[in-house]
């Protein structure tokens, strides 16, 4: 599994745009984590969980700081541009990156559309128009303003992304605000609400902690993780940053911190001042509470909010999974049209190909909830993507624990010989993040109507793995793993000292 590989330099350029400044790797980072699932999913998850959910936000908080950390340490010591499939060709094999790659691909070919039927499913909300035209028109229009802004070069997506991210920010701040003063009876309540909301009912406290019993907790986790994908974006959007040494530790670890202020603290406050047993999918949580305390135009705000968030996401998502297309395809784990630029150094055909899947996902997907084939297309999308976005982050821990390894036994020392590391008393963590991460996987099985997104998220894995290995067998593999002319191998730039 992590047998080496000998790495060659690529003949053609491959080089991508660098059009994207530091400050706005952070927030496009940022960008790509709170999505219309951060504000539709939260209501689904309290809705399930009760207040464990701050639990199960938590847990998932130290994963995310697992990851985080081992993804800076591999960046910064050995640069990749073929996004984190670079590093789990090279340090994990070609049949597992091939599996991880292509499942990230499709995390977020179901993903985004699931952001585009966000955008319909608030605005229906919104306007109270319950057509099923007016919805897939809306979702369809929302498809199309996020191919249209792909289709530019990097640097108006970065302008752009930057922008609504901040936007996002700004809100949730604006949230978390009204609500304390709600919780403490500044404004809305009349007086200090303490715990009475969720945990006045005179049961215990594990009781209260676990209305539905703590099993629903794992069972539903993958909820939490999607609403945490994204963080890895900032990753794939280093390799087009002007300043990548410096910007993306700093970006990793402030994209870490502001999401446990920007998670952990607004959670908090929706326990304190929300039923649980009132979240749904179905309208925003953030609007609901504020409508709940008669907070008038606040109300308003936070669900179109919501609106913002959708495209956004969407709009980082889709930079994403064509980076880790084009990553793909010059590593040799995809067709090599894939990875071809075009005059701009942009990976056009990636973002073609990427997009045609999307909207064959989103249109097949209305069809079937317009028919009533599905209860719920959003929810199936997000199971879907649950899965296999889960993956890549496995991935990047796994290939940053065999780096280390490797780093060992060809006699160095990794505290000593790394540009940035991850901490001796942090290392536990990239092991916590795959064991924890794996585990809830196995557990999205036995969630209520998880059965079959779960088989077709396996597929989405396997099938491509199969693929490889025939196509390895019959002698129909391009055996590459390229490296741009400013890149250099691992056994370059640590050779092994024991010779």
């Amino acid at each position: 599994m992590s047998e080496e590989k000998n790495v060659k330099t690529s003949g053609e350029s491959q080089d991508l745009k660098r059009g994207i400044k530091g400050w706005q790797v952070s927030f496009i980072g940022l960008g790509g984590v709170i999505g219309s699932c951060y504000f539709l999913g939260v209501g689904t998850c309290v809705g399930t969980m009760g207040p464990a959910v701050l639990i199960a936000f938590a847990v998932v908080g130290v994963i995310v700081y697992g990851l985080m950390i081992a993804y800076a340490e591999l960046l910064v010591n050995l640069p990749r541009k073929g996004s984190f499939v670079a590093y789990t060709n090279e340090f994990l094999g070609e049949t597992l990156s091939t599996g991880m790659g292509w499942a990230f691909w499709f995390n977020w070919v179901c993903y985004v559309p699931s952001e585009a039927v966000a955008v319909a499913t608030v605005l229906r909300y919104l306007t109270g128009i319950q057509s099923g035209v007016f919805f897939a028109v809306c979702a369809l229009g929302a498809l199309a303003a996020i191919t249209i802004i792909n289709l530019c070069a990097v640097d108006m997506f970065a302008k752009i992304e930057s922008g609504l991210a901040i936007t996002k920010v700004c809100v949730i701040i604006l949230f978390v605000i009204l609500a304390f003063g709600i919780w403490v009876g500044l404004w809305g309540s009349d007086h200090f609400l303490g715990g009475e909301v969720n945990f006045g009912s005179g049961a215990s406290f594990g009781e209260e902690l676990f209305p539905l019993g703590p099993m629903v907790m794992f069972t539903s986790m993958t909820v939490v993780l999607v609403t945490f994908q994204g963080t890895e974006i900032v990753g794939l959007a280093a390799a087009e940053a002007q300043d990548p040494e410096h910007s993306v530790p700093k970006a990793c670890k402030s994209v870490t911190y502001r999401v446990a202020l920007l998670y952990m603290l607004p959670i908090l406050l929706v326990i304190l001042v929300y039923p649980w047993n009132q979240g749904t999918e179905d309208n925003p949580i953030f609007a609901d509470i504020m409508n709940r305390y008669d907070m008038g135009i606040f109300g308003l705000i936070m669900s179109a909010v919501v609106l913002i968030a959708a495209f956004s996401c969407a709009n980082t998502g889709f930079y994403g999974t064509v980076r880790c297309m084009f990553g793909l395809s010059i590593e040799g784990l995809a067709p090599k049209f894939l990875g071809k630029l075009n005059k701009s150094s942009n990976p056009r055909n990636a973002v073609l190909f990427t997009l045609a899947f999307m909207w064959v996902v989103l249109i097949i997907g209305l069809i079937s909830q317009l028919s009533g084939a599905l209860t719920s297309l959003y929810e199936n999308l997000l199971s879907l993507s649950g899965f296999t976005g889960t993956l890549a982050w496995v991935g990047i821990c796994g290939a940053q624990l065999v780096f280390r390894k490797r780093l060992k036994a060809r006699g160095y020392d990794p505290e000593t010989c790394l540009k940035a590391r991850v901490r001796k008393g942090q290392t536990w963590l990239p092991v916590f993040s795959i064991v924890v991460q794996l585990a809830c996987l196995v557990m999205m099985a036995f969630g209520e109507g998880q059965l079959i997104p779960f088989c077709i998220a396996v597929a989405a894995v396997v099938v491509p793995m199969i693929v490889r290995v025939i196509a390895r067998k019959t002698g129909h593999v391009r055996d590459i793993n390229a490296l741009n002319s400013d890149e250099k191998s691992f056994d370059e730039l640590f050779p092994d000292l024991n010779k």
